[in-house]
Order: structure tokens, then C-alpha cells, then sequence
């Protein structure tokens, strides 16, 4: 997300702006995380949209059935693809973008198995709010502080099991004035 943010400063300044007065609430105290900064909450979301934690995961069928016409047979491995479920024309409009408006307050949500960046049904990620809490109070106090600025330098995205950037996050901070 940082990297996004990087090539985003006026998005980025909205969220520091967004991010110094949650803080000032002496740590989030009368209202969760997610609402006190429904802006980063939203970017947040978009990144994990665009770059979900698990590119991929597999289940393994139980018993028989059929999936979209096609049989599947007990002890068959079924991969769901966020990484694709997440770009795909049929499900985003313009899935490609970097576009945190999509998760605006008031705006629809996406279908159950539209959106998946910790999975769905009973395999749900247990730690799902908890990592995103986490992440926006940590992305909170770095943006009330710091901003991100390009390096200049592409990032490309690695992902076996977890996503991450290739040969790391090449950023540039710069400590915020006010």
C-alpha cells in the first residue's frame, strides 16, 4: 500500500490529514479503527484488492459435485485466484486501477466471493480483523509522520503462497512538517 500511496500525494496528505485527527482521539478509544479512518480503511482495502495477502489458495473436495457445469470428483484440488477474481472486467470496473473510492463508505459492497484478500466461507482467515486493525493504527501513526515518495525504481510482485514485492519495497520517506 505504501508504494501505492507514493505516487498518490494528495491521497496520501487527505489520509495523513484523516490518520492525525484519529490519533488525536487518544488512540481510537469511542469508535472501532475501521470507522475512525474510513479513508485509509478504504485504500487499505483497494490494496488488498489489487495485492492480496494469498494469491491463491486450493481446497480439496470432500465429496462429489458439480462447480459451473463441471464435475468434480471427492479428493480433487479446486484453486481459487483472488489475484484474479479481484482484476477480473466481469466483476470490477476498470479492475486494473487503483481506485479506493470503490470502498467508500456508502458505496455497495463488493459480492461474497467477489472480494476475498483472507479468504471466504468457514476457511476465513481467523486473524482477518485483527490484521486489519493492526494495519491501519500502524499505517495511521506512519502517515500522521512520514510520507512515502517514489525510489524510482519499479516494483514488481512475487507471490508463491504470500504476495510480496520482488527484491523488496524500494521507498523513500520524508518526515511530514506539520
Amino acid at each position: 500500500m505504501d508504494a501505492l500511496l507514493s505516487e498518490q500525494p494528495e491521497l496520501q496528505d487527505k489520509l495523513a490529514a484523516e490518520a492525525k485527527a484519529a490519533l488525536g482521539w487518544h488512540q481510537f478509544p469511542d469508535r472501532p479503527v475501521t470507522e475512525r479512518l474510513p479513508g485509509l480503511h478504504a485504500t487499505l482495502q483497494e490494496s488488498l484488492r489489487l495485492y492480496p495477502p494469498a494469491p491463491r489458495f486450493d481446497r480439496q473436495a470432500i465429496a462429489g459435485d458439480t462447480l459451473m457445469g463441471h464435475r468434480v470428483e471427492a479428493g480433487h484440488v479446486v484453486v481459487i485466484w483472488p489475484w484474479m477474481l479481484h482484476r477480473h472486467q466481469a466483476l470490477w470496473e476498470d479492475p486494473d486501477a487503483f481506485d479506493p473510492d470503490r470502498f467508500a463508505p456508502g458505496k455497495a459492497k463488493p459480492g461474497r466471493y467477489q472480494y476475498l484478500p483472507f479468504g471466504a466461507g468457514q476457511r476465513i482467515c481467523v486473524g482477518a480483523q485483527f490484521a486489519t486493525a493492526e494495519a491501519l493504527t500502524v499505517l495511521a501513526y506512519w502517515l500522521a509522520d512520514w510520507r512515502f515518495l517514489p525510489s524510482g525504481r519499479p516494483v514488481e510482485v512475487s507471490g508463491l503462497i504470500t504476495m510480496r514485492p520482488k527484491g523488496g519495497l524500494p521507498l523513500r520517506l520524508e518526515r511530514r512538517l506539520s
